[in-house]
């Protein structure tokens, strides 16, 4: 009798589940079982249906039915507040997954306490992309639950995992070299150093850069090292970035003996706050000091003066992640690939030729 019972239930969740996308009982079991005869784009809609309604839980073949069209992406609560960079890289993971029949499980966590969301743990997921920056201890969390994992915008140094990467360290040198070409002596760096590896590639970058000043007089009598030091602000600065403290920003620019002629910031961000700390002290840019981002977000067109900086390829970040977590879940033992993308320069109005 009672299995008669949970018959009769599954088909009542079934033919409700058929009704509502007005396909038959049958489309909606080939769809549960994962076999021909229902679209990507059918099958989709079913399994989220199914799931909503509470229709797999218990059910283990279908959860891993189910699983096979789910990605999670993750990403730190902090990075939520300001989507300006990975709101675009977000975008085109979300586009791209579409396109090859997944759906994408968003979850926004603590990096100090991370959680592993309940989709990983009870395996509902084929595969995981974060998106900025993660301890290498939480990725060792994620990782036992045998799911692949892809980084973007970060790289791990002690595990052995997939990253959609940005020519970061060429970047900063292209728009050093462009500044120093276009005649700037007095050259400083605006980001904190011991924040990311992204930031830290970026001013290595620039520091090499630097080296080619050796033979002007800012450097005839210092080290490159020393240079650096006197015109850069390098540390204790990110936290004010991501929460926007122009007064913290303020703080850092008057412990500054000389400002530069010109500042490369780790970002654009960075760049667009300290402008407004730098009006704030009475500079205008670019006529009294000229500045450069990084990353070429929506808002360095819509700030005054336009901002001078680097483009990074957002799209073409999200598509890689995307192809590389889909190929990984096929292929789980082939040896991890750091996948680096290209950068561009963006002149703008920013920046404006040095005094003689």
């Amino acid at each position: 009798m009672t299995n008669i019972i949970k018959e009769d239930v599954m088909k009542t969740t079934m033919k409700q589940i058929a009704d509502l996308h007005g396909v038959s009982i049958n489309a909606v079991s080939l769809a549960l079982n994962n076999k021909p005869g229902v679209s990507n784009e059918m099958r989709s809609k079913i399994l989220k249906t199914a799931e909503e309604m509470g229709y797999l839980e218990s059910k283990e073949k279908y959860i891993r039915t189910f699983s096979r069209t789910n990605l999670c992406v993750m990403m730190q609560k902090i990075y939520s507040e300001d989507m300006n960079f990975y709101g675009r890289i977000l975008y085109a993971v979300t586009e791209e997954a579409k396109k090859n029949g997944y759906d994408i499980l968003m979850n926004f966590f603590d990096d100090s306490n991370l959680e592993v969301p309940t989709m990983i743990s009870e395996r509902r997921v084929a595969g995981i992309i974060i998106i900025g920056k993660i301890k290498d201890e939480n990725i060792e969390k994620l990782q036992k639950y045998y799911r692949p994992v892809v980084l973007v915008d970060h790289a791990s140094l002690t595990k052995s995992i997939d990253s959609i990467l940005t020519d970061n360290k060429l970047g900063g040198f292209i728009v050093t070299k462009y500044l120093i070409d276009k005649g700037f002596k007095k050259i400083g760096f605006f980001g904190e150093l011991d924040y990311s590896l992204s930031i830290k590639e970026r001013f290595f970058g620039f520091r090499e850069a630097i080296g080619i000043l050796k033979n002007n007089q800012e450097l005839k009598n210092t080290s490159v090292d020393k240079y650096i030091q006197k015109y850069s602000v390098t540390d204790d600065i990110e936290d004010a970035v991501l929460s926007s403290d122009i007064m913290k920003i303020i703080q850092c620019i008057k412990k500054l003996k000389q400002l530069p002629e010109v500042f490369i910031c780790s970002n654009d961000k960075a760049a667009i706050l300290l402008l407004m700390a730098l009006q704030s002290l009475g500079y205008h840019a670019p006529e009294d000091i000229s500045l450069v981002g990084f990353d070429n977000i929506d808002m360095c067109e819509k700030v005054n003066p336009k901002l001078t900086t680097v483009n990074v390829n957002k799209d073409m970040m999200g598509k890689r992640a995307v192809q590389r977590v889909i190929y990984r879940i096929s292929h789980k033992n082939c040896v991890s690939e750091n996948t680096v993308i290209n950068v561009e320069l963006i002149e703008r109005d920013s920046v404006r030729l040095p005094s003689k």
